[in-house]
């Protein structure tokens, strides 16, 4: 089947799946009325079919969590787990047999979307106006839940995940020491920092052999290197209406000053070809001495970093001031995919009862209970709040890659701070680091990418990072870098594509 007919043959699916979807729940809450009335027995358990993805092999068997959780709640959940690598085509596949399960785990709509169709059509729950009753669901950030929505409604409980804490300046404290230098809070400090760890041998091995920042460039730098000076995460909102970060005066300043600080020697000359996954690497080898990353970070590696140097030092802290004034931070979306609940199969009354099944789980306890099994069988919670799973626990499948995944979980803002066997001063320093953010969101989240953007985002995308690239290296000029931007300013396409975001993005703000 050729792509657009395929495309058109799961919309149309989807529409003839919605068309059955109010006579078939309406039937369902006439039913489930009547039977209440008719009987005083306890209610039965509600019937509540599930289907996620997994990371990992699937438990087989009946979960004694799973057992405990249809007994406290009065439920009989149905788990059904999809290999992540198939996510994408088993989910299309799903919608398109109109046999959906009652709550479906859907990873990112630009890969599947279908769904939206099917959304627009009502084929799934709309649950703004339910959270507020539900403790733990109503205890997730407000930003998790707009990020989540679409057209200013929420039909999903998304997967919450920390807003903050991706984003830190790791920086090697002992270096700082002998050198004589301060935490850099501002940029011009910044520089000063990176430029002496290049040239004033932090290490004191008497050899050039060290670098002061180790930033990936391929397949192309990270967005920080412009945002932290204020641009924006990734679009800028200017009097109502979005416009690419790299746009922004303060993208040309950030330019200028790594530039500058590449020429000095002060970023890792390796620089246009490094990988993100090789930071850890020229940390631990002890080439570089800052970074950009999760606060958590610093203290991994620096366990690394101290089986060969038990001076070494490397911690989190605040990152430094742009030019205004203010320390720049982009924030997460908060969730990394989301659960929709099926309109045909699942009446108003079973709609409260998965949402109590949810606000369970999105507590400690109820978490620990379905992501983990049992407390002190198959897991132990340490002294420090984090938990271990036992051998036995492991052998019945349990693990945060597969019974993790099929609940939403708990909010914890310092999650990206700690990690089990932290030590308790340095958990209360990266937890004042998580304080100190304020961050700003990327206002595309829950947005699709336009049309013009899935023709030719790619290519867009590999010649922005390219030129940020050799205009950090000097290859290109900054004067150079102006063309590139009005080249993109008067290219047509590139303007559709601008016209095509604002839109969904004011249609979402209704």
């Amino acid at each position: 089947m050729k792509p657009m007919v395929k495309k058109m043959a799961v919309i149309l699916t989807a529409a003839g799946l919605v068309a059955s979807l109010a006579a078939c729940s309406k039937g369902t809450n006439e039913g489930q009325t009547k039977a209440g009335t008719a009987s005083s027995k306890p209610a039965a358990p509600t019937n509540i079919s599930i289907t996620t993805l997994a990371f990992a092999a699937a438990p087989t068997g009946e979960l004694e969590a799973v057992k405990k959780l249809n007994e406290k709640l009065n439920v009989n959940l149905n788990l059904s787990w999809i290999p992540s690598a198939q996510i994408s085509e088993k989910l299309n596949a799903l919608l398109a047999s109109r046999d959906l399960p009652d709550v479906l785990f859907v990873e990112d709509f630009n890969a599947t979307p279908a769904f939206l169709n099917a959304i627009d059509q009502g084929a799934f729950w709309e649950l703004s106006s339910y959270i507020k009753n539900y403790p733990n669901l109503a205890k997730y950030p407000e930003n998790v839940y707009k990020n989540a929505s679409l057209k200013g409604k929420l039909y999903s409980l998304p997967r919450v995940r920390p807003l903050d804490g991706h984003e830190s300046l790791l920086i090697r404290k002992d270096w700082l020491d002998k050198l004589g230098l301060q935490q850099p809070k501002t940029m011009d400090e910044l520089y000063t920092v990176l430029e002496a760890f290049a040239k004033k041998d932090p290490d004191g091995n008497g050899k050039a052999d060290t670098y002061g920042a180790v930033m990936p460039g391929s397949p192309g730098p990270s967005s920080y290197v412009l945002s932290m000076f204020g641009t924006g995460t990734k679009w800028k909102d200017e009097n109502g209406s979005l416009v690419p970060y790299w746009w922004t005066s303060q993208a040309k300043d950030a330019l200028t000053f790594w530039n500058k600080t590449y020429k000095a020697g002060g970023i890792l000359p390796d620089f246009p070809v490094l990988k993100t996954a090789q930071i850890k690497d020229m940390l631990v080898q002890g080439k570089a001495g800052v970074a950009i990353a999760n606060v958590i970070d610093a203290y991994k590696y620096n366990v690394e970093l101290q089986k060969v140097n038990p001076q070494a030092n490397l911690i989190a802290v605040e990152m430094p001031k742009a030019a205004d004034g203010k320390a720049y931070y982009e924030q997460a979306s908060g969730y990394y995919g989301q659960f929709l609940i099926n309109k045909k199969s699942v009446d108003e009354a079973k709609l409260k009862k998965i949402l109590e099944v949810y606000d369970y789980t999105a507590s400690v306890e109820g978490y620990n209970l379905a992501a983990y099994g049992i407390n002190d069988v198959d897991y132990k919670v340490k002294p420090d709040g984090s938990v271990e799973q036992t051998e036995e626990g492991k052998k019945k499948g349990y693990s945060g890659d597969t019974t993790g995944q099929w609940v939403t979980g708990y909010f914890d803002k310092y999650s990206r701070a700690k990690i089990s066997g932290i030590p308790t001063d340095v958990l209360e320093q990266n937890k004042k680091v998580i304080d100190t953010i304020s961050s700003i969101p990327d206002p595309t989240y829950g947005l699709m990418k336009s049309a013009a953007f899935k023709e030719k985002g790619a290519d867009w995308d590999k010649k922005l990072n390219d030129m940020i690239v050799n205009v950090i290296i000097g290859k290109n000029s900054l004067e150079d870098w102006d063309k590139f931007v009005k080249q993109f300013k008067d290219d047509t396409s590139f303007q559709q594509h601008i016209k095509e975001t604002n839109d969904f993005y004011k249609e979402k703000a209704k």
